[in-house]
């Protein structure tokens, strides 16, 4: 890929991750509860998630899948239920004080590295748009002029570059939104805002079509 391509297609993946959706939603959560720099080290699952469905719609196994209604229903209700779970889950979070219990979530923040980063991978490989993406979207980016593998190699690691932005926008508005709760009701009434957040993200999942 030259240069001046990667220039002009490096803006518009960094809008792609920009745009609200359930695993930048996971971030803002993340951020909320352990800070930016957790919530952005989290995006190691989602951009392994990511890498899977790139290297799926390089061998062409993704037109198949955005092209059959079983596979892509599959996908789309996995996801559709993980983001309902998680909503729930959230919703049902117990309130806590955040000055009194910073000492014990920096503990299990140190602990949940891996719980964090398998979240976001699992709402990322349930999300049949990130299918049609990579399908649909990226080929149409290519210079057939040039070799394709190593085309699609760049556009697929600026795109996980720009996730990792991304989050951390998203997560940063989650730590400025913490600063604001300091209390056990404020608290769970945030915890009741996200969980609604995700569960309607799963309404919108359900809605997904090949078109």
């Amino acid at each position: 890929m030259t240069f001046s391509v990667w220039l002009a297609t490096a803006p518009l993946l960094m809008l792609l991750s920009l745009g609200p959706g359930p695993n930048n939603f996971t971030s803002m959560h993340n951020g909320i509860q352990v800070g930016a720099t957790k919530a952005v080290i989290a995006v190691v699952g989602r951009n392994l998630a990511f890498s899977i469905l790139m290297l799926i719609s390089a061998l062409g196994l993704g037109a198949i899948i955005v092209s059959s209604s079983f596979w892509f229903s599959v996908i789309k209700w996995f996801g559709v239920a993980y983001l309902f779970y998680v909503g729930i889950k959230t919703w049902r979070s117990a309130a806590m004080v955040l000055e009194e219990h910073e000492s014990e979530v920096g503990t299990k923040a140190k602990r949940g590295h891996l719980a964090r980063m398998r979240q976001e991978f699992l709402v990322a490989i349930g999300n049949p748009k990130a299918v049609l993406l990579f399908t649909a979207i990226f080929p149409q980016l290519l210079d057939l002029s040039q070799p394709v593998p190593m085309q699609f190699f760049w556009m697929g690691l600026t795109f996980c570059c720009t996730e990792f932005i991304a989050a951390y926008v998203y997560a940063m508005s989650g730590k400025q939104i913490r600063r604001l709760i300091r209390s056990p009701k404020g608290m769970k009434n945030l915890n009741r805002g996200m969980g609604s957040v995700f569960v309607l993200a799963s309404a919108f999942l359900a809605t997904a079509t090949r078109s």
